[in-house]
């Protein structure tokens, strides 16, 4: 078996497994949202009794949701995207688009998980934490951060793909 198959094989392997995880991990925070909201709009109406700190909670899901997705959606190229040059710009240069748009992504990415690796350590320094449940905010901020780190690296690994001409844009979604 050639090296290339084995990598492929290994890349197919590793986008299996990441797209199950970070698909449950996702799935499961979402259905815990809709299912505290659900909860919460009838105890709110039916019992006068809204769910105690459903709103901290919720804060807290959101940012576990977007911060889970986004590596995957980095791999995929699934961000959302104007396409007003599209049609102006050469087929032969779509390749170099897409790698300036991952590097400049990673480079995104990469600055926004070391703020939110610094908020971190402010955080934890300061102990703060919520009003209400008194969660602390650090370790959010810190899987933040690390997740952004690996978004980071899957838009590293699109452009490499571009780089050595072994992911083309019709790989990609568009």
């Amino acid at each position: 078996m050639s090296e290339t198959a084995e990598k492929s094989k290994l890349d197919a392997a590793i986008d299996r497994v990441a797209t199950w995880t970070l698909g449950i991990v996702a799935s499961a925070i979402l259905f815990a949202m809709m299912t505290l909201a659900f909860v919460d709009v009838w105890g709110r109406y039916l019992l006068r009794k809204p769910v105690f700190g459903g709103y901290e909670v919720t804060e807290f899901m959101m940012g576990v949701l977007i911060f889970a997705s986004l590596p995957l959606l980095c791999a995929r190229e699934g961000h959302v995207t104007i396409d007003i040059l599209d049609h102006v710009i050469p087929d032969r240069f779509a390749r170099w688009q897409r790698l300036f748009v991952n590097v400049v992504s990673a480079a995104a990415l990469g600055a926004m998980g070391w703020q939110l690796f610094l908020q971190h350590r402010m955080l934890a320094g300061n102990n703060e934490v919520t009003m209400t449940l008194k969660i602390p905010h650090a370790p959010f901020a810190l899987g933040f951060s690390i997740m952004a780190a690996v978004a980071m690296l899957a838009c590293l690994a699109n452009a490499w793909g571009y780089l050595r001409g072994t992911r083309t844009p019709t790989d990609a979604p568009s």
